[in-house]
């Protein structure tokens, strides 16, 4: 089981840094269309297509390590007031809705993937891409979101890190 776990650790770590690795291509690819047009030559035409992409996966890459890390987007200002008890519910009952969300769209775009691959769907820019590339992405990151949120469930790190309690 430890094996598992710790496979399952570097799978959400590589999938971070392969996020970040994309925005620095991206990055570079960016930079290199600028420069080209600006001294007249010709542009990368499938720059454009590609970075679109590459944001999608380095979003869905780094996602599930900000689950991970308690990086997500959680506003606590009001629910800071509440008593203990009060606080503890509300902050389970929105993981739980978080969970639910994740995986609930992440199957859906599972299932477009599915259907994509079914009809050979290409999505046609500068260069053809898959059309369930997209899907296949998204699918990947929400379900792996879903999977952290359980995770932070089952280890009770449920805290934002105030007054009642870290949680880390």
């Amino acid at each position: 089981m430890r094996a598992l776990i710790r496979c399952y650790d570097a799978l959400i770590i590589g999938f971070a840094v392969a996020g970040a690795a994309t925005l620095a291509v991206s990055t570079a690819l960016i930079v290199a269309d600028v420069l080209l047009r600006n001294f007249g030559l010709q542009p990368l035409r499938f720059a454009s297509a590609l970075v679109e992409y590459a944001m999608l996966a380095a979003t869905m890459g780094g996602a599930p390590w900000l689950v991970r890390r308690k990086g997500h987007v959680a506003v606590g200002s009001l629910i800071e007031q509440l008593p203990g008890p009060a606080y503890r519910t509300i902050l389970v009952s929105g993981m739980i809705l978080s969970l639910g969300v994740c995986a609930f769209l992440g199957w859906r775009a599972m299932l477009l993937a599915a259907d994509a691959i079914d009809r050979g769907a290409v999505d046609i820019r500068s260069i053809d891409v898959p059309g369930w590339v997209a899907y296949a992405l998204l699918s990947l990151g929400l379900i792996l979101c879903a999977t952290e949120f359980l995770r932070l469930l089952i280890l009770g790190r449920t805290a934002l890190g105030n007054q009642h309690g870290s949680g880390a």
